[in-house]
């Protein structure tokens, strides 16, 4: 089922990794549809620590676990995909001062509001959370939540 918060690529350059944008508080973001719901994946994410130096993280879980692992100080989310017995890296989630410049699309998905709230401040748009019909922090953040 389409998002209807997602602008699908339809261009030459369409694709999974170039699925589409959302446009979140007047910002353009870039959304890939990389991820499968259910399938466990080898996730690495890297944050910066208090210190200023990165820490790196390794997880295995399925795309709708992975905001578990998401904080304030995340920068980069990339899954593991094989093609052709060949480990390859792809970026489902890039940030830059704490705004995201991509995300994948399932993970979007995923996040709740407690998620955006503990991991991306800055990233919260209260226009589309009031027309997902959103009420508590367990409500889907960019998913349309169904009236109690």
């Amino acid at each position: 089922m389409n998002n209807p918060l997602i602008n699908i690529n339809t261009g030459t350059l369409s694709g999974d990794v170039f699925y589409g944008t959302i446009r979140i508080n007047g910002a353009t973001i870039g959304v890939s549809n990389l991820t499968e719901l259910g399938k466990i994946t080898r996730f690495r994410y890297t944050a910066k620590a208090k210190a200023g130096f990165p820490v790196i993280g390794d997880v295995e879980c399925t795309p709708e676990q992975i905001p578990y692992y998401l904080s304030k100080n995340t920068t980069v989310v990339q899954m593991e995909r094989l093609i052709d017995g060949k480990s390859y890296w792809f970026n489902v989630l890039t940030t830059k001062g704490g705004k995201w410049n991509s995300i994948d699309k399932n993970i979007l998905e995923n996040l709740e509001v407690g998620d955006m709230h503990r991991a991306f401040p800055k990233m919260i748009d209260w226009n589309i959370w009031k027309a997902m019909n959103t009420k508590f922090h367990s409500c889907k953040s960019f998913v349309l939540n169904q009236a109690a």
